[in-house]
């Protein structure tokens, strides 16, 4: 019990002390009541604003901010917005950038109404005795939360969507790094930057290879040292240099990162750099092997 009372504590929303609450609705509400309620909820000096219309509205919601709007369900104060639903005034906010929380008040709702209020995401209140009741304030905590949510949400995917972009820039620069010390090996030695013997193997071992790469970055070293000194073998058996072995290693790792889509790229590159230097010493073992 007491567990899920601190849960409930850590999950409940607070409303602001200075609660910016723009209502809208063809008469002005008695603030008696939602100040009391407000007062109860830490709300000590809240601020309240009321229009009769939707232009008002949207006029006063491109000069201000509001932590929370308040709707009626239908607009009647004046002839040309007769018969105007509160939904309407809720999707020109939205279509004009406006994301604060939203509550709409109404009497009824049909399949329609609650159709539009779930794709426009604000919260509705059914209730006969309009913006008196005594659940607007829970229901305005209650929108005020799930915007929260909302923004957090797309705050970490933002944050996300940039770290694996660096991530995958991190990867590519690491990779021209790699190739770099290659061409500088070949320069040193005088031999052309592209290794014949590369592309004389086989596709199955290119394929073995592939393989074995994608097995190491899921399950890192363990278990697979018999299985990376069997390629270093069939390497060394081809002919291959270290040089040419870690060609053909960044052109395993370069297939594998293109084929991540949004997936991390730091974890793969450094299984990738473990299975290398792996790899270089099985390759040592057996030239030395040879050489003896």
């Amino acid at each position: 019990m007491e567990t899920s009372i601190r849960v409930h504590d850590q999950i409940e929303t607070s409303l602001p002390p200075r609660l910016r609450l723009l209502c809208i609705g063809a008469l002005e509400p008695s603030w008696v009541s939602l100040t009391l309620q407000l007062d109860a909820e830490g709300c000590m000096e809240p601020i309240f604003k009321w229009v009769s219309t939707a232009s008002e509205a949207l006029a006063l919601l491109r000069k201000e901010s509001f932590d929370c709007l308040l709707i009626n369900h239908m607009f009647l104060d004046s002839p040309e917005e007769q018969g105007t639903s509160s939904l309407h005034l809720v999707r020109a906010v939205r279509a004009s950038g406006c994301d604060d929380p939203v509550v709409v008040v109404a009497a009824t709702a049909d399949d329609a109404t609650w159709t539009e209020v779930c794709r426009l995401q604000v919260e509705l209140l059914l209730t006969p005795n309009g913006l008196e009741s005594m659940a607007v304030v829970p229901m305005l905590k209650r929108a005020v939360r799930r915007v929260d949510v909302m923004r957090e949400n797309h705050r970490m995917a933002m944050s996300e969507r940039r770290r694996l972009t660096r991530e995958r820039n991190e990867a590519g620069h690491l990779l021209n790094e790699q190739r770099q010390i290659i061409r500088d090996l070949a320069d040193i030695v005088r031999l052309s930057n592209r290794s014949a013997a590369v592309d004389q193997l086989p596709a199955e071992l290119n394929d073995y290879y592939q393989e074995l790469l994608r097995t190491y970055v899921i399950m890192g070293c363990g278990g697979l040292g018999a299985e990376i000194a069997k390629l270093a073998e069939l390497l060394a058996v081809a002919g291959l240099s270290p040089r040419e072995a870690l060609e053909l290693h960044l052109e395993r790792v370069e297939e594998l990162v293109r084929g991540l889509g949004s997936r991390s790229t730091r974890h793969v590159m450094a299984r990738a750099d473990l299975l290398a230097l792996e790899l270089m010493i099985h390759l040592g073992e057996c030239y030395q092997g040879t050489l003896k």
